[in-house]
C-alpha cells in the first residue's frame, strides 16, 4: 500500500470541504484542520490555496 504525500493529503482535505463550500469560502485553516495537519506545514509545500489548485489540476 501507498502512503499519501504531503501534497496529496492536503490535496485531499481541499477537494472534500470543496464539495460543501465555495472555493473561495475555505481557508488555509479548514484545509488543514481537515486532515490533522499544521498551517506551517501547509506553507512548506504551497504558497496559497489557489498554488495547491494549480497543484491538483497539472498533470505529473
Amino acid at each position: 500500500m501507498k502512503r499519501k504525500t504531503t501534497e496529496e493529503l492536503l490535496a485531499g482535505s481541499f477537494l472534500e470541504l470543496a464539495q460543501t463550500k465555495r472555493i473561495d469560502k475555505i481557508t488555509i485553516t479548514e484545509i488543514t484542520n481537515n486532515c490533522g495537519m499544521s498551517q506551517p506545514t501547509f506553507y512548506n509545500h504551497f504558497k496559497d490555496k489557489y498554488d495547491l489548485i494549480v497543484w491538483i489540476y497539472t498533470p505529473v
